[in-house]
């Protein structure tokens, strides 16, 4: 005979069922926590509000802050992989010193402490206080230390360069009319493209690792294509097979096709200048592409010839900011006023922070978080973690910028 406890399989059955379903709860969670891309919250730390922002952006993991107490408004940006954590900060310290008030968060993750600042209730960059004896004061007090730009430079040709301040995954290029310098930090070259000078309507731009450049130079129209590979440090060209007109201009550059515009045949090409493959992609349903915002956008023929069009997110037009030289970089604002740059968090100029200053800023572009300016003839480097710092010096800067400056980001 067989006696079986009945009860005991039971039990062993739901255990066996409960350890089951616990398992794919965790499961899920932990899928949830994967997929989840971004977060949104809002909590107190003593007398400060704080909106945190969690997003990725190119498989980059960010946190956004803004920051505020009573008189003041702080903006904070971190680029940091923290397994998606939330309510990050876990506490704040105030500095005072007369008219400047600095606050230094401390977060849940070991993240190196820093320092943000108002000035007279305004927000200003460390980088704006560097001479400010009470900022002194304060740094010595929070024991941060903060490593101000070097001066040291070489001369290289016609340039100088300030190769200390050149960050390792910079690299930038200067066109002299014939050819192109290449610097980086412990690099530099120069190679010659054209047997003769080409001052006006230069057609070039960089693209994956190329620097690619239409040779412009003959009245007959564009056949010749150069291209510089910036790794191997070698430069090639090929011809194409129908010439495009010298009445041409490239929109920019979107997955690594160039987009150019012919405006005497009414024309828009891609060029994929690895496979050296050129393709009219105005032929087909008599529509053009403009980069705006972030997508591809699709125009009518008059539309599209009223004026040159770039694929940037320069001069964009915005309500909240009445401003010509307006910017706009993923979620920041920046914009130009009186030879200042200021960022905002949000499409609110009272949530602005002044970044930096100079006397004569006659150009200047965004790259991610980072800007480059062109102020008299020197080309400057700004990002919130190292200021404002000198890169290269040429004398042609004081009467020709417009696309004669590449920045190479690896």
């Amino acid at each position: 005979m067989f006696c079986y406890n009945l009860d005991g399989d039971i039990m062993k059955k739901n255990i066996k069922f409960f350890v089951a379903i616990i398992i794919i709860f965790v499961i899920l969670l932990l899928s949830i926590k994967y997929i989840k891309k971004e977060h949104f919250l809002d909590y107190k730390i003593s007398n400060y509000t704080i909106k945190e922002h969690f997003y990725i952006r190119e498989k980059s993991h960010y946190y956004d802050f803004l920051i505020n107490n009573k008189n003041n408004s702080y903006t904070i940006t971190l680029n940091k992989k923290l397994n998606k954590a939330k309510k990050i900060i876990k506490n704040i310290k105030t500095y005072k010193e007369k008219d400047l008030e600095c606050i230094v968060p401390t977060y849940k993750k070991k993240i190196q402490n820093n320092i943000y600042c108002t000035y007279k209730n305004k927000a200003v960059s460390n980088n704006i206080l560097l001479d400010n004896e009470d900022f002194k004061k304060i740094l010595n007090k929070a024991k941060i230390k903060i490593n101000k730009p070097k001066d040291s430079k070489i001369n290289y040709k016609n340039l100088t360069i300030f190769k200390e301040n050149i960050s390792d995954n910079y690299k930038y290029i200067i066109w002299d009319y014939k050819g192109i310098y290449i610097i980086s930090r412990n690099k530099q070259i120069y190679q010659k493209i054209l047997n003769r000078d080409l001052y006006d309507n230069i057609m070039s731009t960089v693209v994956e690792k190329y620097f690619v450049l239409f040779d412009n130079t003959s009245v007959n129209g564009i056949e010749t294509i150069y291209y510089y590979d910036l790794l191997k440090n070698k430069l090639k060209s090929f011809k194409l097979k129908e010439k495009i007109s010298k009445d041409s201009y490239i929109n920019g550059v979107f997955n690594n096709l160039i987009y150019i515009t012919d405006k005497k045949e009414k024309k828009q090409y891609t060029l994929n200048i690895k496979k050296k493959k050129i393709e009219d992609i105005s032929e087909k349903e008599n529509q053009y592409l403009k980069y705006e915002n972030y997508k591809l956008k699709t125009f009518s023929k008059s539309d599209f010839f009223m004026t040159n069009q770039y694929f940037n997110n320069e001069n964009i037009k915005d309500k909240n900011f009445n401003y010509e030289e307006l910017r706009k970089e993923y979620n920041y604002y920046y914009y130009l006023e009186n030879n200042k740059i200021y960022k905002a968090i949000e499409t609110n100029k009272k949530n602005s922070i002044l970044l930096l200053t100079l006397p004569n800023i006659k150009d200047w572009k965004v790259i991610d978080e980072d800007i480059f300016i062109i102020n008299e003839d020197t080309l400057y480097h700004y990002n919130e973690q190292q200021g404002l710092r000198k890169i290269i010096k040429s004398n042609e800067l004081k009467y020709n910028y417009k696309n004669i400056y590449y920045i190479c980001k690896r």
